[in-house]
């Protein structure tokens, strides 16, 4: 076994690589996945393990950033928490302030939360933090019967250098 290090972002990128990524809104398939290519079952095992490891640390990830979306957001009464990106701008004494739209009549003017500034710069923190992960490495030869047009940067990263 060996380690690479890697962004917590990536273990994102990494588990798409092997699972493959579906457009949800469409079921649009954006990356296959290695693990639904026709390869060797020893292949498959490992990249399952890895797997495994990678989605342990991404659920720890999205606990996380729910405690993020809690501590930024608001709730809707139901549980589930969002932030808005452009609020109300509002005057020294808390009133909205309001603004001639396009069609001359009067509207709330707008301002980024700041709220989701503070989200999103936590969360880049968060995902720019590094961490080993440990790996059986693979040999060009366990992606042999592949043809593709995905780009698999991280899983070459994986690949035992000759």
């Amino acid at each position: 076994m060996e380690k690479i290090t890697l962004k917590l972002y990536e273990f994102y990128s990494l588990e798409n690589e092997i699972n493959g990524l579906v457009k949800k809104e469409t079921n649009e398939v954006l990356i296959k996945g290695l693990i639904n290519e026709k390869i060797k079952l020893t292949t498959k095992y490992w990249l399952n393990d890895l797997v495994t490891k990678l989605i342990t640390e991404i659920s720890t990830i999205e606990k996380l950033k729910e405690g993020l979306g809690i501590k930024y957001g608001k709730n809707d009464g139901s549980g589930n928490y969002s932030i808005e990106i452009m609020i109300d701008k509002l005057d020294e004494d808390g009133n909205v302030i309001m603004v001639a739209g396009e069609d001359g009549v009067q509207i709330p003017s707008k301002v980024v939360n700041p709220n989701v500034l503070s989200y999103q710069k936590e969360l880049n923190e968060l995902l720019s933090q590094e961490k080993d992960i440990e790996y059986k490495p693979f040999k060009l030869t366990d992606f042999d019967e592949i043809v593709t047009t995905d780009n698999y940067i991280l899983i070459f990263k994986l690949i035992e250098k000759i």
